[in-house]
């Protein structure tokens, strides 16, 4: 769940108000998943963090009036999605 930026609204003119903080929830519910399941999930976002500049920018392109984050699209700023797709490739092969 992100909770930042893009869950804002604009203001009065249009504009993007920029949050404080840029947050994501990752909410795993108890009794469900093994621990090698969890280390699973802790070694691949670890693994998104050590190469997060290759993560890139994305905008609306479809923005309802009301829950925007919720109901809208979003789209890629640059060709970003293919780079870091291609460095898990490098990294893990076809381990999905």
């Amino acid at each position: 769940m992100e909770r930042s930026t893009i869950s804002s609204v604009r203001d009065e003119n249009g504009v993007e108000i920029l949050a404080d903080v840029e947050l994501l929830r990752l909410a795993v519910p108890r009794r469900v998943f093994t621990l090698s399941q969890i280390k699973y999930v802790i070694d691949r976002l670890t693994w998104l963090y050590e190469n997060r500049e290759l993560i890139g920018g994305l905008r609306f392109t479809y923005e309802p009036p009301v829950l925007r984050f919720f109901m809208g699209g979003l789209e890629s700023t640059s060709n970003w999605p293919s780079k870091l797709v291609e460095k898990f490739r490098a990294d893990f092969g076809d381990s999905l």
